[in-house]
């Protein structure tokens, strides 16, 4: 595998160092672009078949959606299934990361994994590069830009119907870097749960305005919890580095952010709604592989299709899940399996 880590301000000079191969090495833990790398580069040799794969992220992989995203096309190299090369805290601006992307189509990736919102600069891109394959989370397609989908949704709906019967003060929250479709849709879907479990269940939220501040998402979730909530979600990695930060002094109770976040906060931390992006990767992998990719579809990998979960963590101690309330979820969440009900879906406020 071969890591990039995007330093910024991004300049003429950058761009023609990273054209060059001299970038620095990404995977670091600080956020500040000087990580150690994740290895050399490591050229799969599973019959030849391996699609040359580039993914891009946002954040540092102490993000938890970096690390989720990471973590899967990682999983997918060490199959053989893809030759991958990472870049880390990629420019967030479209020129910015039209640039990252546009370099990795000429160097001749066959997927490239555009791990944010950045339909624009995917776009700009595939019209640039019309034979390489880009997924993203876009809301439309292109021919050779794929979707995406985010059904976080269903795991926040379960975690809700526990937050609806653990709540002692009747208040819970949660918090989101954007009012983006996923985070409103995450938030809304935790607030019908609750209600569900508990019908005098209110329900507070806030959105932030930034994807990366712990220090703004901590701050964030102590007004909720000034609003007498006492169970928080939150959508976006800093927003939840911060929540699980202030629930932890609290004393109080949360869920993780698309990975199992327990081990940060393994008491006050109910459990952790997962995203599992493998899925995902490995049905764009093969659509490359065999000529399918496009016209570019949309992936959708729910809770039956092992793409979302809830991992309940087993060392939460704040206080008891009542069993009438665990079974009940247990069942919905076999409903939602088997198609027998649908979550809610609410992506506009």
């Amino acid at each position: 595998m071969r890591a990039r880590s995007w330093r910024l301000p991004l300049v003429a000079l950058a761009a023609l160092i990273f054209a060059l191969g001299l970038a620095s090495c990404g995977g670091d833990d600080d956020g500040d672009g000087n990580g150690d790398g994740d290895g050399a580069a490591a050229e799969s040799e599973a019959d030849g078949e391996a699609v040359n794969t580039a993914i891009v992220l946002p954040c540092p992989l102490s993000d938890a959606w970096c690390k989720q995203g990471h973590d899967a096309a990682a999983a997918l190299e060490e199959e053989g299934e893809i030759a991958l090369e990472v870049t880390t805290n990629a420019p967030q601006d479209t020129a910015g990361v039209t640039r990252v992307l546009s370099q990795y189509a000429q160097d001749g990736s066959e997927l490239i994994l555009a791990h944010s919102t950045w339909q624009d600069a995917a776009f700009a891109t595939a019209e640039q590069f019309p034979d390489v394959n880009i997924a993203t989370y876009a809301f439309e397609n292109m021919d050779n830009v794929a979707i995406l989908e985010e059904p976080i949704y269903e795991g926040a709906y379960l975690a809700g119907m526990i937050a609806g019967g653990i709540t002692e003060t009747d208040v819970v929250g949660g918090l989101a870097g954007q009012d983006v479709p996923l985070c409103r849709a995450e938030l809304e879907a935790f607030a019908e749960g609750a209600s569900r479990t508990n019908e005098n269940v209110e329900f507070v939220d806030n959105y932030l305005g930034e994807w990366n501040d712990a220090a703004l998402g901590k701050q964030v979730t102590e007004s909720l919890i000034d609003q007498d909530a006492d169970v928080v979600i939150a959508c976006g990695g800093g927003p939840a580095s911060g929540m699980i930060q202030a629930i932890a002094e609290a004393d109080i109770s949360g869920f993780g952010y698309v990975g199992d976040q327990s081990a940060e906060a393994p008491d006050n931390l109910v459990g952790s709604v997962m995203y599992n992006l493998e899925p995902y990767f490995r049905a764009a992998v093969e659509d490359v592989r065999n000529g399918e990719f496009q016209p570019a579809g949309s992936y959708s990998f729910g809770l039956a299709d092992g793409g979302v979960d809830l991992h309940l963590n087993p060392d939460y101690s704040v206080t008891e899940i009542p069993d009438d309330v665990m079974q009940e979820m247990e069942q919905v969440k076999e409903e939602i399996q088997n198609g027998e009900f649908e979550v809610p879906y609410v992506a506009e406020g």
